[in-house]
């Protein structure tokens, strides 16, 4: 008679294969299953029965073998009960090698692929070899559902009131030989060898689980948990109610992260005092809640919202790191990353790999990346060239020793540029200068009339200008004569006539009461006017005229701008139509 207190979860395919014993498949005989986190010592020697993942909770996804397709042809099941106990663990380095021979020759109910991708955020991974017994008693099924809500491989019993149970029953045989079982494992551990994969190994012997608990004791403290729970692995429970209830699963300090945070941005208070009030997750609650999302649960809409909730610690600490990085407002950045946990939420499926928090952290780094930028102003610039400017900006920083770019002219700028960023030519440095600085608003510009030479084209102000100094002013001052009232003292003020000063367009403007932008208008007919005379009174010539007007087949004429020439110099350039 042994006692059971503990269930193992592995995936349906493999549970059939570790039962069967090469009875229907006598090619293979399965003695060992994967794991990604280390199984302490405290659970060998311990009779455990087998619990199959079911329903929306996975171990691997992807992929159909022979033997699965099998499998589930001949709807094969187990003739008896069975449990199982940990021999021996080994930690072994995670190589596409290693798992292919693995799958092909001892693990066969899975290929590759979904071998790697249930490893794919590991270097390392687990292999656990099973002794497995067939038993006089089968588990009711009831008793594995409270365990199953979590995500761990190995679960506590427990009864239909939810307390802890130990489930008693005879153990008949072993499925196959120590002979048998002792040689299967020297061939895999030697396979492992030779790919120079074997990284630690530890049997059942005294020796072995007091280096296993060795290793879990370096384990916690160069990851900076040895003061975290020491029951994750019973999934809720092992705790009193008042006790589960404040229990955190989350190793950072986020009191701190909060605390920087409303450095940054006071006004965020209110919202960093409701994510200090949220109950935090526990291990197996983000499967819980997702099973009711993905299967139209009456409790949808509840268990969005927990979800939501669960994920506003890491978004505020996602968005303090891209305000760090890219100097992005704090508020901005928080509300991108809750974007992204709505957005994770409606698309995670049974299709994607990894757990649900990674999933989210990815959304919200995607959805700031994109929504906040600091590079986009007048231009969208695509999300995969925004690395290489960050790429830029690093070098920046790291060469200049400064932490804004901002602080530093064009001329300094470029400099940089060419000596810590890698510009070969002026032109690319010119190219970065345009990216890097923000854009200056247009209403800021005319808002300074100190800066009133950046917007006016002044190549027909100073020709004027010559034939002023060359010609007779009495000319000039006949021609001004023929404007109107308004046109006369909008050129006398502007070029100084009769003894008034220069005077800017926006202080004509003020005088007259319109705006500077109609000042500039009407100066332009005027010039027009003024010029048009001096040519028919020939004080000036054809040549000196045409350079500053142009004239039309009507006769009609206006002053030569930038606009003009462009449009004149973009028509030479169409190629003809047919």
């Amino acid at each position: 008679m042994v006692q059971v207190a503990y269930a193992l979860r592995e995936d349906q395919n493999s549970i059939f294969l570790l039962q069967d014993a090469g009875r229907h498949y006598d090619k293979y005989c399965q003695i060992t299953v994967f794991g990604r986190n280390i199984i302490r010592p405290e659970f060998f020697r311990q009779y455990m029965y087998f619990a199959p993942f079911t329903g929306y909770n996975g171990k691997y996804r992807g992929g159909v073998t022979d033997i699965m397709m099998s499998i589930e042809d001949n709807s094969c099941v187990p003739t008896s009960n069975y449990v199982a106990v940990i021999d021996t663990e080994v930690e072994f380095r995670v190589t596409p090698s290693v798992i292919r021979q693995l799958s092909r020759e001892h693990m066969p109910a899975w290929g590759i692929k979904p071998y790697l991708d249930y490893f794919s955020d590991r270097k390392s991974g687990i292999l656990l070899f099973l002794r497995v017994y067939k038993v006089s008693k089968a588990l009711p099924s009831a008793f594995l559902e409270k365990g199953s809500k979590g995500s761990s491989q190995v679960l506590k019993l427990y009864d239909l009131n939810g307390e802890e149970l130990i489930f008693s029953t005879d153990v008949l045989e072993p499925v196959i030989s120590d002979n048998k079982f002792s040689y299967l494992k020297d061939e895999i551990l030697h396979l492992l060898k030779v790919e120079n994969a074997l990284l630690a190994l530890y049997e059942s012997t005294d020796s072995g689980l007091q280096s296993l608990q060795e290793r879990v004791i370096a384990d916690r403290e160069i990851q900076g948990t040895k003061d975290r729970w020491n029951n994750r692995h019973l999934q809720w429970v092992d705790a009193d109610e008042d006790e589960l209830e404040d229990f955190d699963m989350a190793q950072l300090d986020y009191e701190s992260i909060y605390q920087e945070v409303l450095e940054i941005s006071p006004g965020m208070k209110d919202v960093i005092d409701y994510v200090r009030n949220i109950q935090a997750a526990r291990l197996g609650e983000y499967d819980y809640y997702l099973k009711d999302i993905h299967t139209d649960s009456p409790n949808k809409e509840f268990a969005e919202n927990r979800l939501f909730d669960m994920s506003m610690r890491a978004s505020v600490k996602s968005a303090l790191y891209h305000y760090k990085k890219t100097g992005v407002d704090i508020e901005d950045t928080f509300q991108e990353a809750c974007i992204g946990i709505i957005m994770a939420t409606r698309k995670y499926n049974d299709n994607v790999m990894g757990l649900f928090p990674s999933y989210v952290s990815m959304w919200m780094r995607q959805v700031m990346d994109r929504n906040a930028s600091p590079y986009d102003r007048n231009m969208r610039i695509p999300v995969h060239y925004r690395e290489h400017i960050h790429q830029v900006m690093q070098l920046l920083f790291d060469g200049c020793q400064c932490d804004d770019i901002n602080e530093m002219d064009n001329c300094e700028l470029y400099s940089a540029l060419m000596k810590y960023a890698g510009c070969n030519t002026t032109q690319e440095a010119y190219h970065w200068i345009s990216i890097l600085r923000p854009s200056e608003s247009i209403e800021d510009i005319l808002e300074d009339p100190l800066r009133e030479e950046f917007l006016k084209d002044t190549d027909y102000e100073n020709r004027f200008d010559e034939w002023i100094d060359i010609n007779d002013r009495k000319v000039i001052r006949d021609a001004i004569n023929t404007l109107s009232e308004r046109e006369q003292k909008i050129l006398i003020r502007r070029y100084g006539f009769d003894g008034y000063p220069l005077t800017s367009l926006e202080g004509i403007g003020r005088t007259i009461g319109i705006t500077r932008e109609r000042v500039r208008q009407i100066e332009v007919k005027a010039l027009t006017k003024v010029l048009k005379y001096c040519y028919q009174q020939r004080f000036i010539s054809r040549e000196q005229y045409l350079s500053v007007l142009t004239e039309d087949n009507t006769g009609n004429v206006k002053l030569k701008g930038k606009y003009q020439r462009k449009k004149e110099d973009t028509s030479k350039k169409r190629k003809p139509t047919k």
